[in-house]
C-alpha cells in the first residue's frame, strides 16, 4: 500500500470515457435536497435521476466541454457549462416557481434530519477513516460526540453528556432495538453499511420516540442504483495494535428493463489483544461477522423498499477486570494497571461478550398527489446476547462449563405509518403514528427479570419557509403512552405492570443573517420512562465488571432542552459553527457508585445502585474550519460541558471532560480528484482533568493529556481503476493517559500507538 501511494504516479487518469459527474440537487432558497429532478448532459443526451436525498451521479463520461440540465417539477430549469477533463463534483441549486404539474413520481425516503436543530454529518473520507474502530470511535471526529467505554473495544456514543437510552440509532430507518440497556453494551451495527452517518444534537423527541432526550444518530445508507448495470466497493484495512485486519465489500445491480434494483454487503473483522505503551491487555480482542440485503421494485408513483441485515461479534472483556476477592479488587484499583505484562494473542476467553442482531424491514410508500406522500414500513427485530465471567461454573457435568452465565432474548416487532405532505407553497409538515412491540427473556441468569413492553405514540411536525425570508420556523407535538409487564426474575416471579404517558413538544427558529451567517435557536420538553435494568437490576453485570442495584421507585424523566447555535461560512475559506445547550432534567436517572465493592460468589467487583435526581447539564460545542494558505487549513473542535445534580448540589458522574482538538490539514491533488482530494493531516487532542465528578467514585478522575494524530488519504488511479488509500497513526507519540469516560480506568491505561492502513476500491460496470 505504501508502494501504492509513493511509487505510482497520479498521472495516469484515464483520458478514455470513463469519467463520471456526480453531485446534489437542492432547493435555492431553503437549501434542501430536491428529490427525483433530471439531470441531462446536452451534448450527449446522457442522464439519470437524482434519488430521494437529491443525489446523482452520471458515468461513463468523455472528456470534454459540457452543457449540465437539471429539471424539476415546480422548478425552473438549471444550465451550467462544465470543462470535464477529471471526476467531478457539481451540485445543482434550482429556483422554485409558479408552475403546478399533475404527475409526480415518488420513492420512500428515510428518516430526515431535523430541520432546525443543531446537527453534523459524517461521510466519505472522515467517515471511512474509522469504519474499523466502530460506530462510537467514527462519532468522536465530530464536535460533541464522545464515547462511553468499557475497555478498549467497546464504546458508546454520548452527545453532549447523555449516551444509552437516551440516544436513538436508526440503522436505515428503523429504530436500533436491542440489549442497549448496558453501559457496556455497544451499538449492534455495522457502519459499513453506511454511506453517511448524521448526528441530531439535542432532544428529537417529536419525529423519533420519546426517548431521544439526548439526540438521534441516522446511519443512511449508499442509495441504491439508478443506472442499469453493476457496481459496488471494497474494503481493507489493517491495524498494527492489535494487529487486526477487516474485509468488507458491497455489490450493487440494477434491471436494464424493470424498475428492480439490489444489493449485498458483507464484513469481516478479526483482532488480538491490544497493548498499552508499557504492557499487553489480556483478553481484548474482537471477532465480527456481518451480512447485509436490501432490494428496490420502483414502478410509477409507487416504490417498495426490503432490507435485512445480521450483526455478530465476540468482544473479549480485560480478564484483569475480574478480581476474586475484595482486598485483590483494592489493590488493583489502587495498582492501576495489570498484575503481569500479558502477551498477544487471538484467543478469546473468559470473561466474554457474544451478541447477535437480526433486522428485517419492509417499506411501502405512495404519491398520493404531487406533494403529499404516504409510507408504511413494517420491521422486526431479533437480538440475542450472551455474558460470561471469568470463572468456571461448579457442576458436574463437563457440557455446560461452556455455557453463558447470562443470556438474553428480545424480539421486536414495529409499525410505522407517516404522511409527508406541503401545505401551500410555504409549509411542509408530517403526521404519523408507530407502535413498538417487544418481548424479552433471559435464558441464564437473573440479572433483569422476563418483560414485555407496548409502544404506542403520535406526532405532528410542520415547517414554514418562505421564498427570499430570512425566518424559518418548525414546531412539534408529540404523545407517547408505555406499558410495561414484568414477569419473574430468577426464582421470584414478581408480576408487576409498570404505565407511563406523556407528551413532548418542540419549537425551533432559524433565522439567516445574510448569506454567511444563520441562527438556530430550539426549546422544547421531552420525557423518558425508566427501562427494566433501572428498575430492576440485582446481580453482577459480567460485561462491565460491576454489581448493579435496581431502583423501582424511579419515576419518569422530564427534560426541558435549550440550544443556540450560530454557524457560518464562506465557500473554499472558512467555516464555523458555536453552539451553546441549557437542558433541564427532572428524574435524571443515573447509576451511583456505592462507595465500597460486594462480594460475590463470583468475585469481588464494583457496586453501583440506580438513582434519580434533578439534573442541570449546560455546555458549548464548537467546530471551525479555516484556510490559512491556499490549501492549508486549520480545524478546531472543542467540547465544554458541566454536568450537576441539584438536589445533592453535587456534580453528575461520567460526564465528560473538557475537550480541544487543534490540527493542520494540507490538500493536494484537488484537480485531479476533485471528488476526493488527497490530504496529509496532523492534530492534537488535549483532554483536561475532569474536575466537575463526585468523590463516591472508586478512584479519582485520571490527569489530563494530550494525544498526537496523523493521517493521510490519497487518490490515484491504476490504469482505469481508481484506489483510494489511507494511512493514519493515532498516539503518535505512545503516550500513556486514561479516559474518565472508560469504565475500565481504574485497571488499565488505553491502548498506544497504533498504525492503520486502509484501501478502498470502487467499481463500476454500466450497461453499455
Amino acid at each position: 500500500m505504501l508502494w501504492l501511494v509513493i511509487g505510482l504516479p497520479a498521472q495516469l487518469l484515464a483520458q478514455d470515457c470513463n469519467l463520471s459527474l456526480r453531485g446534489q440537487v437542492l432547493n435555492a432558497d431553503t437549501g434542501l435536497p430536491m428529490p427525483y429532478a433530471g439531470i441531462i448532459i446536452k451534448e450527449t443526451q446522457q442522464g439519470v435521476q437524482s434519488d430521494e436525498h437529491g443525489h446523482y451521479q452520471i458515468e461513463r463520461i468523455c472528456p470534454g466541454e459540457y452543457t449540465i440540465v437539471c429539471s424539476h417539477l415546480g422548478c425552473d430549469h438549471a444550465e451550467q457549462k462544465l470543462q470535464l477533463q477529471r471526476n467531478a463534483v457539481l451540485n445543482i441549486a434550482m429556483k422554485e416557481n409558479a408552475v403546478t404539474l399533475e404527475n409526480l413520481v415518488v420513492t420512500g425516503s428515510s428518516n430526515k434530519k431535523a430541520g432546525t436543530q443543531t446537527s453534523s454529518e459524517l461521510s466519505g473520507v472522515e467517515l471511512d477513516a474509522g469504519r474499523g474502530m466502530g460506530l462510537g470511535e467514527s462519532l468522536k471526529r465530530l464536535s460533541g460526540v464522545s464515547t462511553l467505554n468499557t475497555g478498549a473495544t467497546i464504546s458508546k456514543p454520548v452527545i453532549q453528556g447523555l449516551h444509552s437510552n437516551r440516544i436513538l440509532i436508526f440503522n436505515n430507518g428503523v429504530r436500533l432495538e436491542g440489549q442497549q440497556w448496558g453501559n457496556e453494551h455497544a451499538p449492534e451495527v455495522d457502519p459499513f453499511t453506511a454511506e453517511r452517518i448524521t448526528v441530531v444534537k439535542g432532544a428529537a423527541s417529536v419525529r423519533y420516540g420519546a426517548d431521544a432526550l439526548g439526540g438521534i444518530i441516522l446511519l443512511e445508507p449508499k442509495p441504491i442504483r439508478q443506472t442499469p448495470g453493476i457496481g459496488g466497493e471494497a474494503h481493507l484495512q489493517g491495524y498494527s495494535n492489535g494487529r487486526g485486519g477487516i474485509t468488507s465489500g458491497m455489490l450493487e445491480g440494477k434491471l436494464a428493463k424493470l424498475p428492480l434494483s439490489g444489493r449485498i454487503q458483507g464484513t469481516l473483522k478479526r483482532a488480538g489483544n491490544l497493548q498499552t505503551p508499557n504492557y499487553y491487555l489480556n483478553n481484548t480482542g474482537v471477532s465480527e461477522s456481518n451480512f447485509s440485503w436490501s432490494g428496490k421494485f420502483q414502478p410509477e408513483h409507487w416504490v417498495l423498499e426490503t432490507f435485512y441485515s445480521r450483526f455478530f461479534t465476540q468482544l473479549g472483556i480485560l480478564r484483569d477486570s475480574h478480581i476474586g476477592n475484595l482486598t485483590d479488587l483494592s489493590n488493583a484499583i489502587e495498582r492501576g494497571r495489570p498484575l503481569q505484562d500479558g502477551a498477544f494473542s487471538y484467543d478469546l476467553g473468559r470473561p466474554l461478550q457474544k451478541a447477535m442482531h437480526e433486522t428485517f424491514r419492509v417499506k411501502l410508500a405512495h404519491a398520493l398527489s404531487e406533494t403529499d406522500k404516504l409510507s408504511l414500513q413494517l420491521s422486526r427485530q431479533f437480538n440475542r446476547r450472551q455474558e460470561y465471567d471469568a470463572h468456571r461454573r461448579f457442576n458436574t457435568l463437563p457440557e455446560t462449563l461452556d455455557d453463558p452465565n447470562i443470556e438474553f432474548e428480545i424480539t421486536t416487532w414495529a409499525a410505522e405509518l407517516n404522511w409527508d405532505h406541503r401545505l401551500g407553497r410555504n409549509w411542509r409538515g408530517a403526521l404519523g403514528s408507530n407502535a413498538q412491540k417487544q418481548i424479552n427473556t433471559v435464558d441464564r441468569g437473573a440479572l433483569i427479570p422476563n418483560f414485555d413492553n407496548f409502544d404506542w405514540g403520535v406526532y405532528w411536525t410542520e415547517r414554514r419557509f418562505k421564498n427570499g425570508s430570512p425566518w424559518e420556523y418548525e414546531f412539534g407535538l408529540r404523545y407517547d403512552l408505555r406499558h410495561l409487564h414484568v414477569a419473574e426474575q430468577g426464582t421470584n416471579n414478581l408480576n408487576e405492570d409498570r404505565d407511563f404517558q406523556n407528551w413532548s413538544a418542540s419549537l425551533g427558529v432559524v433565522y439567516a443573517l445574510n448569506e454567511a451567517w444563520k441562527l438556530r435557536f430550539n426549546t422544547g420538553s421531552a420525557w423518558r420512562s425508566p427501562l427494566v435494568n433501572e428498575l430492576y437490576s440485582s446481580g453482577v453485570h459480567h460485561g462491565s465488571a460491576s454489581y448493579e442495584e435496581g431502583n423501582s421507585d424511579l419515576q419518569a424523566e422530564r427534560g426541558f432542552n435549550n440550544s443556540l447555535t450560530l454557524e457560518g461560512t464562506r465557500s473554499g475559506r472558512w467555516s464555523m459553527a458555536l453552539t451553546t445547550y441549557y437542558n433541564l432534567i427532572n428524574n435524571f436517572i443515573y447509576l451511583q457508585p456505592r462507595g465500597e465493592a460486594q462480594l460475590t460468589i463470583r468475585g469481588a467487583f464494583p457496586a453501583f445502585d440506580y438513582d434519580q435526581a434533578d439534573a442541570r447539564i449546560m455546555g458549548i460545542d464548537w467546530m471551525g474550519d479555516f484556510a490559512l494558505y491556499k490549501t492549508l487549513h486549520l480545524e478546531s473542535k472543542a467540547s465544554l460541558l458541566s454536568g450537576w445534580n441539584r438536589e445533592l448540589k453535587d456534580y453528575l458522574i461520567y460526564m465528560p471532560p473538557l475537550r480541544f482538538e487543534q490540527g493542520l490539514k494540507w490538500g493536494f491533488n484537488e484537480k485531479k480528484q476533485a471528488d476526493h482530494p488527497s490530504f496529509v493531516r496532523i492534530s492534537a487532542l488535549w483532554v483536561l482533568q475532569q474536575k466537575q465528578a463526585p468523590t463516591t467514585d472508586y478512584a479519582p478522575p485520571p490527569a489530563g493529556f494530550v494525544r498526537l494524530d496523523a493521517e493521510l488519504f490519497h487518490t490515484l488511479m491504476w490504469g482505469k481503476q481508481r484506489l483510494e488509500v489511507g494511512i493514519s497513526v493515532s498516539n503518535l507519540l505512545n503516550t500513556e493517559y486514561r479516559e474518565y469516560l472508560n469504565r475500565f480506568r481504574y485497571f488499565s491505561a488505553e491502548p498506544g500507538r497504533n498504525l492503520s492502513l486502509r484501501l478502498k476500491v470502487p467499481f463500476n460496470f454500466s450497461r453499455g
